[in-house]
């Protein structure tokens, strides 16, 4: 039986042989004519698509880098036009101040320094002022109260020249001679319906590309032109701000400073190149350049900004290396990769929304009590009244102390005394029409701007508050506390056309209330 069964055994393994063969032939015929053209196909469609999925995803990382560079712009000039209303909030402080204009009228030097000099250090501590001057009708400066040795040289800088040209506050950034940006502002000082001189602050703007940085996350590398400097002033720049600048580093250009991470090759290419993409130097970063300008328009300086794209970088890559692949699973990763970087950027913005909403509450707001600070009631009583005269409506302002509010403190403590003025604040502002202004003016002071009211008006409004705070008891830490408040009422045009009298006659009437016997209203009447 076996030797019967061996041919057959044999002719089936020749016929298996046959058809591995003939399949194997066309196998061969089919990867010729049809797998070989189809995959070449295939391939030139899929590098196609990977060469415009790569061109795409450069210009998405070009354009998200142009937004991020348009909001960097955007947050300058905010930064910038903060600082500038903390300036003139701080310049109003002073011109307003009668002593220090009655020094500076009498040529009394000593007095006028010894006034302004706990102030100037107070403004350094809290608002980053660095320059304080007071200066003569003919731009002669009278005093430096930040360098008070160096007196009586002609200033002919552009803000004090524009201020005395024009009359009106004058603001901007001007480069110093020692390489510093410094924004200045230079105010007119009237005394007594009169002008006497020039009030001049300042701040160096160093630590407003430090917050850009903090803000934005983005490194930023600070560099002024040398055509504005002299080597040595700069390098005495260097030892009086305690700088450490190279001014050899680069040809034609000093750096001011440097916030995140700015590598020594980056900062050469982007000066000599200005805006270039992340690939030429290496890394996933691309850098643009911003110039900065000083208050003739002129370029005095440029800020590089290198923004971190290593999330669009990578996820171009694995486009390139899945789409080789399958099509399919390369644009998942690309959504999901946009996505993140989505998010991501979402996510900053929103911390800088948030930091830049902190950061106008920090100026603008009483932090106890949430109402309105006194530079901020300064700048608004400045607007409400400018826009009563332009429009020939009536202004009225009610200034308010609370009575004995010292006892409140010696009695109950500090903190009581505090939760009083919270309440206080909130049951005012519970009182409050819809466009009306309410501030701390200092200590138990609050004052409220009443734009288009009447004196009646103002009166009847002032006598409701004095009604509802003598029957309305407050109760802290468990404690009831009674208060009363006097109340003084000041309009425009009938009592004042200018800020600072309106103001001074609502104080007169409130402190007659006080002599009259606490909880009233008065209405400031001439003497």
């Amino acid at each position: 039986m076996n030797d019967v069964s061996q041919p057959s055994d044999i002719q089936t393994e020749s016929e298996a042989s046959g058809r591995v063969e003939g399949v194997a032939g066309v196998r061969h015929g089919f990867a010729r004519h049809i797998i070989i053209p189809v995959s070449i196909a295939i391939g030139i469609i899929l590098m196609l698509f990977v060469v415009s999925a790569s061109i795409i995803g450069v210009q998405h990382i070009n354009a998200h880098a142009q937004e991020r560079l348009s909001t960097i712009i955007k947050s300058v000039g905010q930064l910038i036009e903060q600082e500038t209303d903390k300036l003139g909030a701080v310049a109003e402080s002073i011109v307003i101040n009668a002593r220090l204009a009655k020094a500076f009228v009498q040529k009394d030097r000593p007095t006028l320094l010894q006034n302004s000099a706990p102030m100037f250090a107070a403004l350094t501590e809290n608002h980053q002022i660095t320059h304080f001057y007071y200066h003569g009708l003919d731009g002669t400066n009278y005093l430096r109260v930040h360098h008070p040795p160096r007196f009586g040289d002609l200033i002919d800088r552009r803000t004090l020249d524009t201020a005395r040209q024009s009359g009106k506050v004058a603001s901007g950034i001007e480069l110093g001679l020692l390489g510093t940006y410094t924004l200045r502002l230079v105010k007119p000082w009237h005394y007594q319906n009169q002008l006497i001189g020039y009030v001049e602050v300042g701040m160096e703007i160093d630590h407003l590309f430090e917050k850009l940085y903090q803000i934005s996350g983005t490194a930023l590398a600070v560099v002024i032109e040398k055509q504005y400097l002299t080597r040595e002033l700069w390098q005495q720049g260097n030892l009086t701000f305690k700088r450490d600048s190279d001014w050899d580093r680069l040809p034609d250009a000093v750096v001011l400073g440097v916030f995140g991470e700015f590598t020594e090759q980056a900062l050469l290419k982007v000066h000599a190149q200005k805006d270039i993409s992340a690939w030429l130097i290496g890394g996933g970063t691309i850098y643009r350049t911003i110039p900065i300008n000083d208050i003739q328009q002129r370029t005095v300086g440029e800020l590089h900004v290198a923004f971190d794209e290593t999330v669009g970088s990578d996820g171009t890559i694995k486009i390139v290396s899945y789409l080789t692949l399958i099509v399919g699973l390369s644009l998942l990763v690309l959504i999901l990769i946009l996505r993140a970087a989505t998010n991501r950027v979402e996510s900053h913005l929103s911390d800088a929304i948030a930091e830049r909403s902190d950061f106008e509450r920090r100026i603008k707001y009483d932090q106890m009590t949430s109402v309105y600070n006194q530079p901020e009631f300064y700048r608004l009583l400045d607007l409400e009244l400018e826009r009563a005269v332009r429009q020939q409506t009536p202004l009225s302002v009610i200034l308010l102390d609370i009575d004995f509010f010292k006892t409140v403190n010696d009695e109950h403590g500090h903190q009581i005394g505090d939760c009083v003025l919270r309440g206080l604040a909130l049951e005012l502002l519970a009182y409050t029409r819809d466009g009306d202004h309410l501030a701390r003016y200092g200590g138990e002071e609050f004052t409220v701007i009443l734009p288009n009211t009447a004196l009646q008006d103002a009166s009847e409004i002032a006598e409701r508050w004095r009604t509802v705070i003598e029957r309305r008891g407050f109760k802290c830490d468990g404690q009831p506390v009674n208060i009363t408040i006097s109340l003084g009422v000041a309009n425009y045009p009938l009592h004042s056309d200018t800020s600072k009298m309106l103001l001074q006659h609502a104080d007169m009437a409130m402190y007659k209330a006080k002599r009259r016997g606490r909880n009233r209203v008065e209405v400031y009447t001439a003497r």
